[in-house]
């Protein structure tokens, strides 16, 4: 059922960027003297979960008429040449970045030339493409001239940021909703390839917000749902490892808001990726999930099949592969709240080793898709490898998550993993394709190895993507795989992974 409504944008939605500047200048104190361990600052883990940075200590720009900036031009080439390819492995021209990143983008840059009024959310994608392409220039020429022009428009791009948040949910509209969402995405590719995994927890709560107040009562054109997409993917992957952020503020902020608005009952799934009701897995990922629940089960909650899923044309992963992993996810959030008494309707354990168990052989049994679709020779095998890829590490993620097993037991699919990376390196090394789709196996299956030439072949891996793309985010997440392989060293015989690592230096927050 398609649902088109104008009226709920009547209802009052809290002010986030006002929340966070009072949030964070409370915090200040306590950054002090918070713990600062091995996971800061990273790619995946980041210590400072509970205090995402809300784009507030940039100075205020009075219009949102802007000069054109004299490397636009270029560094948007560079985007459209090699940055495309870190979000998808796929070289079609259909993608999301083709069809609306882009001319989008160009858009603002005809705009500015003409000395338009633009909406603070065209400027916020504008300058945070111009950042994403300068980080990326700046580390593949190492030119701190280039990345020093990234952190500027990084900041123009944060204050634009906050600027439009202030009014995305004012009526009449002051910006179209596409046009908010793809600033809200664009931000969270410049803090995820930058490196800033708090700023870019804030960003991915203010886009689920957003989407559940104003994307998901409405009919939803082919544009609106690969902006879905986008967003699903990306933050199912950040999910899986951001393990200690369920209890923050602003989380409890942003599903306070949505569940205060009147606008909840759109969604389709929980706001806190607990559990659904299945018991046969296999029997219900067969069954034919309609377009209302395709769309609105926002986070994946509800096993099954829907023909419009469009994750296969925009990054080479069918959906049900995402869904899995969002299953086991949400299995290890039942554990955690098991074992320090968060909930009182936890499963039982009969019902844990149940759902485990289906997990455990639905992972082992994964359907393969069809890639007679791809025509290229060279993206089917990467393709093919990202597949196997994705298969091991979502093997070593459940085993890891809901069994905690020792780590020699994971060693061959460790190597599975790191095959299919090399075969994709060996088969193009100009570009790194599909930075989601095998940076999150490559952090999860390095974490686990053990054989010090197997460790010194991911170090490798990280170091030539880290070269070939020019982003921050690879380097970091290989010093923290280096210091949780450091800690295991000292560890006197006892089992540490990356997941104690992160308890030890977040410690879990009871309740919301």
């Amino acid at each position: 059922m398609q649902l088109t409504f104008e009226q709920p944008e009547n209802v009052p939605i809290p002010s986030s960027p006002g929340f966070l500047d009072a949030m964070i200048d409370q915090d200040c104190a306590e950054d002090d003297s918070a713990p600062h361990g091995y996971l800061s600052t990273s790619c995946f883990l980041d210590q400072s979960y509970d205090h995402p940075t809300s784009p507030t200590s940039f100075p205020s720009y009075g219009g949102i008429t802007e000069a054109v900036p004299h490397d636009a031009v270029f560094l948007l080439k560079h985007y459209v040449s090699a940055v495309i390819s870190l979000m998808t492995p796929l070289r079609h021209s259909k993608t999301p970045w083709h069809v609306l990143f882009i001319p989008h983008t160009k858009s603002c840059l005809a705009g500015l030339a003409l000395g338009d009024d633009m909406s603070h959310a065209s400027l916020c994608a504008f300058y945070g493409t111009l950042a994403i392409s300068a980080f990326s220039l700046g580390g593949v020429s190492r030119s701190q001239t280039w990345s020093e022009k990234a952190i500027i428009y990084q900041q123009k791009a944060q204050q634009y940021a906050k600027m439009m948040l202030m009014t995305a949910y004012d009526v009449p509209k002051v910006a179209k909703y596409k046009s908010i969402l793809m600033a809200l995405l664009t931000m969270i590719q410049v803090t995820m390839f930058s490196g800033n995994r708090r700023q870019s927890e804030y960003y991915f709560l203010e886009a689920e917000k957003f989407i559940r107040l104003r994307g998901l009562p409405r009919k939803k054109s082919r544009k609106v749902r690969l902006l879905h997409h986008c967003y699903v993917f990306e933050r199912i992957i950040h999910e899986s490892v951001f393990i200690c952020g369920a209890n923050s503020r602003q989380r409890h902020h942003i599903h306070t808001a949505i569940e205060t608005s009147g606008l909840g009952i759109y969604s389709l799934d929980s706001l806190s990726f607990r559990l659904s009701g299945w018991k046969n897995l296999d029997q219900e990922m067969m069954r034919v999930r309609g377009q209302e629940e395709g769309e609105n089960d926002l986070h994946l909650e509800r096993p099954g099949f829907w023909s419009n899923s469009l994750y296969p044309e925009i990054f080479g992963i069918p959906e049900p592969w995402i869904i899995l992993l969002s299953q086991i996810i949400r299995l290890g959030k039942e554990k955690d709240a098991a074992e320090g008494n968060d909930a009182p309707d936890c499963l039982s354990l009969k019902d844990f080793i149940g759902r485990a168990k289906t997990l455990e052989d639905y992972i082992t049994n994964l359907a393969r898709p069809s890639l007679d679709n791809i025509h290229s020779e060279l993206d089917h095998e990467i393709i093919e490898n990202m597949l196997n890829a994705m298969q091991n590490a979502l093997a070593i993620y459940f085993y890891r998550r809901i069994h905690d097993v020792d780590a020699s037991l994971l060693q061959q699919k460790v190597m599975g993993v790191l095959d299919s990376l090399l075969y994709c390196e060996n088969t193009d090394s100009t570009v790194v394709h599909g930075s989601a789709g095998f940076i999150w196996p490559a952090f999860i299956a390095a974490c686990e190895s053990e054989d010090p030439l197997i460790q010194v072949s991911f170090s490798d891996w990280f170091v030539n993507s880290a070269r070939r793309s020019g982003l921050s985010c690879f380097t970091e997440t290989l010093a923290n795989i280096q210091r949780i392989w450091q800690e295991k060293t000292c560890a006197n015989g006892r089992s540490v992974t990356w997941l104690d690592l992160m308890r030890k230096t977040i410690p879990l927050q009871q309740g919301f």
